[in-house]
């Protein structure tokens, strides 16, 4: 048996192990692969025929990882790629607050290993003004009513960031590179599943607030002069604050207020270092 098929094999039967002894009430059921295309395409598919919420995909790689706005998401060994099915019965508007509860989750585990992580609106968590991880949310929704919530999460974590392709790699990190030494893959998965179930618990008991609050405290982004591209045009001005969804709200340069519900974020101090 080659190096690479008994890697893929410990990797999965490891995995599986530790589902087992998790006990976590998100998690339901932990299915686990080698390699997918796109963890959330395959949540998507098993949500679409039924797959109780708290099923949870998760690959050691994939090689058609995606991001937002159908960006690809380079996926190399190393990194956690995830993606939960959540069926909340809320308002369908209120989803665009998972994204909250993954960051804030992934956040707080971060946190726990020494480093300091802060989020940038609307989808990317960061360790010293660099990526680290980023969040994909995609839904169902038949007439009024939630069908179901996927929310994938892709973690640079043990991955040598000379990996990246050259474009991505300023702007990237990981947490082997921020501590130079390797971090438990499993650990750190224990860790952020009973982080994203406190927040999600938070969330299905509607407790919107204390995830704004929290959310306030960690970001890196109010206050500051962003420019964002939203699907129709380009706008500019101060990040002054979100509202109870989660949409931005830009204070232009002629005091108008705008409400964004999703784009592309740049900070202006980081405009010339990216």
């Amino acid at each position: 048996m080659s190096k690479r098929c008994m890697k893929e094999r410990a990797f999965v039967k490891k995995t599986r192990e530790f589902s087992k002894k998790l006990h976590i009430d998100v998690v339901k059921n932990l299915l686990v692969f080698d390699e997918l295309d796109s963890t959330n395409s395959t949540a998507k598919d098993l949500a679409h025929y039924g797959a109780e919420e708290g099923t949870i995909v998760i690959a050691r790689t994939q090689n058609q990882g995606r991001g937002r706005f159908d960006r690809i998401w380079q996926s190399p060994e190393g990194g956690i790629y995830l993606s939960f099915i959540l069926r909340p019965r809320i308002l369908a508007e209120k989803t665009s607050l998972l994204p909250f509860v993954a960051a804030l989750a992934l956040t707080k585990t971060i946190d726990s290993y020494g480093l300091h992580a802060t989020i940038k609106w609307p989808n990317d968590v960061r360790v010293n003004g660099k990526k680290i991880a980023g969040i994909l949310l995609e839904s169902e929704v038949i007439g009024h009513a939630i069908n179901y919530v996927v929310v994938g999460i892709g973690m640079n974590l043990n991955i040598d960031i000379t990996h990246f392709s050259t474009d991505i790699q300023p702007r990237s990190t990981s947490m082997i590179h921020e501590l130079g030494s390797p971090v438990d893959y499993h650990e750190f998965l224990r860790k952020f599943f009973i982080q994203f179930g406190s927040f999600y618990k938070l969330f299905v008991e509607q407790q919107y607030d204390r995830i704004i609050d929290e959310w306030k405290i960690h970001t890196d982004t109010l206050g500051k002069t962003i420019r964002v591209q939203t699907s129709t045009e380009t706008l500019q001005g101060i990040a002054s604050d979100i509202d109870q969804s989660g949409f931005l709200l830009l204070r232009t340069e002629r005091g108008e207020t705008k409400k964004i519900m999703s784009g592309d974020c740049l900070y202006f101090d980081e405009l010339y270092h990216t």
